[in-house]
C-alpha cells in the first residue's frame, strides 16, 4: 500500500506535488527533489568552483524550497521548475559572493567513452572542443553563462530563464545572444 502511494506520487504532475508539499508531505517533496534535482545539479555544477560548493548550493536550494512551500511563498507565477532554478540561481550568487568562486571544468560534459569503433581523431577533437567550451564558459559573465546553460543544456525558454534570473524574457534572450556570439568567436576553430 505504501509503495502504491509512492508510485502515484511519481506519476503526479508538479502542481499536485506542490500542493501536497505545501501541506507538509515529505514524500511529495522528495519526488520534487528527484524530478528536478539533476537539472539543478547540472546547472549549479557549471556555475560553481567545486563539487562541495555545488553540494552546498543544492542543499540550500532545496531547504529554501521546502521552507518557502511550507510558508506559502510559492505563488505559482511561474512553473515549479522555473521557481527552483530561481532559488538555485540566488544560492549560487550568494555562494559566489561569499567565496568569490570562479567556475572551472565540471566534467559533466564529457567526451564519448573509448570505443573500438570510435575514430581516434574524432575522439581527440571532441575532447579538445569540450575543453575549449568549458574554458570559454568560465570566462563569460555570470548572467550570460547562466542564460546560455539554462537555454542550451537545460532547454528552458527565455521566459523561464528571465523568471529564474529576475530579468525580462528579452533581457534573458540578450544575455543568451551575447554568450552565443562570444562562444562562436572563441570556438571558431571547430566551426
Amino acid at each position: 500500500m505504501i509503495r502504491q502511494m509512492t508510485t502515484d506520487l511519481d506519476d503526479a504532475d508538479d502542481e499536485v506535488l506542490c500542493a501536497a508539499a505545501v501541506l507538509g508531505d515529505r514524500e511529495a517533496f522528495e519526488v520534487i527533489v528527484h524530478r528536478h534535482g539533476r537539472a539543478l545539479y547540472r546547472y549549479s555544477r557549471r556555475m560553481l568552483n567545486t563539487e562541495n560548493d555545488c553540494a552546498d548550493v543544492m542543499q540550500e536550494t532545496f531547504i529554501a524550497a521546502w521552507r518557502q512551500l511550507g510558508s506559502g511563498s510559492f505563488r505559482h507565477a511561474s512553473s515549479l521548475r522555473t521557481w527552483l532554478f530561481a532559488i538555485c540561481s540566488h544560492k549560487i550568487i550568494d555562494s559566489r559572493r561569499i567565496k568569490r568562486a570562479q567556475p572551472i571544468d565540471d566534467r559533466l560534459i564529457e567526451a564519448t567513452p573509448n570505443d573500438q569503433h570510435v575514430d581516434p581523431f574524432a575522439a581527440a577533437s571532441n575532447s579538445a572542443f569540450l575543453a575549449a567550451l568549458e574554458e570559454a564558459l568560465t570566462e563569460l559573465p555570470f548572467r550570460q553563462r547562466a542564460a546560455w546553460v539554462m537555454r542550451e543544456i537545460e532547454l528552458l525558454t527565455f521566459v523561464q530563464i528571465g523568471q529564474a534570473l529576475q530579468l525580462s524574457a528579452d533581457a534573458a534572450r540578450g544575455h543568451h545572444h551575447r554568450a552565443t556570439a562570444t562562444l562562436r568567436v572563441r570556438l571558431r576553430r571547430w566551426q
